[in-house]
């Protein structure tokens, strides 16, 4: 979801440069200056006065003199009108003061950018100024209605408030961010992408707007580099340009954190579609040579990007790295798991699987994990088993026949009991009669989310109750929460959010929604 809070910047503005309107003739330019500074302080009712009283003002000055003034005043007069609480965008020509054609319907946002746009036209070094007044109260309102409608789903509402605000502040990044996100809504990578530029490029190098610029050059990769996968000849490497461009971007700023991270990740992705598999490891190739040195974030990052282009013993010293700094994180125990699996690490896996399963239980994808990791060291155990019958047939001796038979009958009862407890995990995993699972666990200062789905795998309709512990590094619970999801109807899935307040949560654990013991297998 996007933020909806955009505050007025014009305080963050830099003052542009040699930029000397005359504001003091003729004279009726001098009046209304002096009613828009009474305006500014006065009460709504006292500020409509003197705003009329400058519209006045201006109505009377002769058009041949000083018109950039006149229209700097008559811009500045429109926007503290659209300030006013109640005041309707469109009105009429005599609501705000004029007496001539007073019944003529007047488009403050469209007044406004006309006005200034004789100032920037005449005077460019202006800019700076006509935006500050630009992005006033009218505008925060508008853009943020239009995040509001997006976010709603009402897509025809949030493009009309995005295009309309792209009239009254064009120099803004906001309104082509809606648009961008509206087109991705639509599948329409190209036309989003291109938005998705321009929010990059009217954000600039101002601070206010790091974090958009960041967001959107992501979301602009991640868009291209999903579109390459499907097209092909000029548009495929139009997409691949754009995917590289978002990601080296990102990966270049020194401030850009995690999606610096996630860039890297970006650019290994577009290394590995090529089959480059030395550009793929150069991406983590720091991270790799001192793993402690990094976050768990970035290492958790890193294996990730490593996996995918099955650079198993990469990934694993990631994952291994990434566990010692946050062991109770789910992600990383399962990812560890999986890489164990993947390195015939059979012995491993079953005590990572263990510590997965208590901190997310009501997953039988997890469970299954246990009858690869038996079922393989069942296929160890029978080729010991194969072997040491081999040397009992080939010994001469007693003594040695009976050591190899003894050993084989060893190996035989191990296979045994992992052979049994594979069935049982898998008779779990097949027969779980529900599945959670998440799509969000994210931190923001001291606050924390968690969300996810539950997939009622019963018959019946059911009501669950998530139980969430949130966790530090070290395991101890910082917070508790509880989400109750349903009725949820047989073979469909209920949505959940929690979110957890207090510092330093790093990972979560649930209360299990079933006990596996009860768990029976399918008939």
């Amino acid at each position: 979801m996007l933020s909806a809070a955009i505050t007025a910047v014009a305080g963050a503005q830099q003052k542009a440069k040699e930029c000397e309107v005359d504001e003091g003739k003729p004279s009726e330019v001098a009046r209304a200056v002096f009613s828009l500074q009474v305006a500014q302080t006065a009460k709504p009712e006292d500020a409509a006065k003197n705003l009329r009283s400058a519209i006045g003002s201006l109505e009377k000055a002769d058009k041949s003199k000083n018109p950039v003034g006149q229209s700097f005043e008559l811009g500045k007069t429109y926007v503290m009108w659209l300030a006013q609480p109640n005041m309707p965008v469109v009105t009429t020509r005599g609501a705000v003061g004029f007496t001539q054609n007073a019944t003529q319907p007047l488009d403050l946002v469209v007044a406004i950018d006309s006005a200034f746009g004789v100032v920037e036209k005449a005077m460019p070094e202006c800019v700076g100024q006509t935006n500050a007044w630009r992005a006033q109260k009218g505008w925060v309102t508008m853009i943020n209605s239009a995040i509001a409608q997006l976010n709603a789903e009402h897509a025809d509402s949030a493009e009309l408030l995005a295009k309309r605000s792209l009239v009254l502040n064009p120099n803004a990044p906001y309104g082509y961010m809606v648009l961008g996100n509206l087109a991705q809504k639509k599948s329409q990578p190209r036309q989003a992408i291109d938005y998705f530029k321009q929010t990059v490029d009217k954000s600039g190098t101002d601070t206010t707007y790091g974090d958009l610029k960041r967001q959107t050059l992501l979301a602009a990769a991640n868009l291209a580099a999903d579109a390459a996968e499907s097209a092909t000849g000029p548009e495929k490497a139009a997409y691949l340009s754009d995917a590289k461009w978002g990601y080296e971007t990102l990966a270049q700023d020194a401030k850009a954190g995690n999606f610096a991270d996630a860039a890297r990740s970006g650019l290994a992705r577009l290394a590995s579609a090529s089959g480059d598999t030395a550009a793929v490891r150069a991406t983590y190739a720091q991270q790799l040579s001192n793993p402690s040195a990094y976050g768990f974030q970035q290492l958790l990052n890193a294996g990730v990007t490593a996996a995918r282009t099955k650079q198993v013993a990469d990934a694993t010293t990631f994952f291994e790295a990434a566990y010692k700094k946050n062991p109770y994180h789910r992600d990383v125990l399962y990812n560890l798991a999986i890489m164990y699996l993947n390195g015939d690490r059979y012995s491993k896996v079953v005590p990572v699987v263990r510590e997965l399963v208590a901190v997310d239980p009501s997953n039988g994808e997890n469970y299954r994990l246990f009858t690869i990791a038996y079922a393989n060291e069942q296929k160890g155990f029978n080729e010991k088993i194969k072997s040491y019958n081999a040397l009992a047939k080939k010994a001469k001796l007693p003594k040695s026949i009976k050591a190899y038979e003894d050993s084989a009958r060893f190996y035989f009862d191990s296979a045994k009991g992992v052979a049994d407890s594979a069935l049982k995990y898998n008779n779990i995993a097949e027969a779980f009669p529900v599945k959670l699972t998440f799509n969000e666990f994210s931190s923001q200062e001291d606050k924390s989310t968690l969300g996810g789905s539950i997939m009622n795998n019963t018959g019946q309709s059911q009501t669950y109750t998530v139980k969430v512990d949130f966790l530090d590094v070290t395991g101890k619970v910082v917070t508790s929460q509880t989400a109750t999801v349903g009725p949820v109807a047989a073979g469909s899935s209920g949505r959940f959010t929690v979110t957890g307040t207090g510092a330093g949560i790093a990972a979560f654990r649930y209360a299990p929604l079933v006990d596996v013991a009860t768990i029976k297998p399918k008939s």
